[in-house]
């Protein structure tokens, strides 16, 4: 009876703290940003889209002030008027990538997509944060859309060139002959784990290098 007694105050108590440890390794991204937050200790800013949103870079990149602010569905346009959050938080660095939803919209061309990119870098600059800007990623098998990316990357690459600003190719390893590697996506477009596996490296690199 005495023994029955003793398991059912082990359980009582660990039951509890079982499930304290699983809600903690679940919402662990979710937690570490809060905390950055609350502390006030944001280093660095990842910035952009759904590929930004997804991502969960606190536990990715070796850096333990990382702060996430993506949206997913997003086009360059509507994320210059979120730029200006950035500086409420005072990091370093801010790695942007946007700009591929910009595609699927009909007033697109290149030239607006690459000032709006241009108007987050000034923002930036201005508040003596430095922008890092990252490629736009192709899709799977999305031969046009891609094309339509190389421009922009081009344009976008002449720009940084001239101001002096970064800009790394965090795709790089990322693609084949159909654009991005069938086993780094999803659905044709978004990064699985594997993918952003890759990207952090790259975005680690570069953080080593500084």
């Amino acid at each position: 009876m005495k023994l029955r007694k003793n398991w059912f105050r082990y359980l009582v108590v660990m039951i509890p703290l079982f499930g304290i440890l699983f809600l903690s390794l679940k919402y662990r991204e979710q937690i570490h940003q809060k905390y950055i937050v609350w502390t006030n200790s944001v280093e660095i800013i990842l910035f952009g889209d759904s590929h930004i949103a997804n991502g969960k870079w606190s536990s990715s990149l070796d850096n333990n002030g990382v702060l996430k602010l993506g949206w997913g569905g997003y086009t360059s346009e509507q994320l210059v008027d979120k730029i200006v959050i950035c500086s409420d938080f005072n990091p370093k660095y801010v790695f942007i990538l946007c700009g591929g939803n910009d595609i699927y919209d009909d007033t697109f061309t290149v030239e607006n997509t690459v000032n709006n990119l241009k108007l987050m870098a000034d923002k930036l600059r201005e508040d003596n944060i430095v922008p890092v800007f990252q490629k736009l990623m192709y899709q799977h098998n999305n031969p046009k859309f891609n094309l339509t990316i190389d421009s922009i990357n081009t344009e976008l690459s002449k720009y940084c060139l001239k101001e002096q600003i970064e800009i790394i190719d965090t795709g790089k390893n990322m693609y084949d002959s159909n654009g991005l590697k069938a086993s780094l996506t999803y659905d044709n477009l978004h990064l699985n784990e594997k993918g952003y596996t890759i990207w952090s490296e790259e975005i680690n690199k570069y953080l080593k290098s500084k």
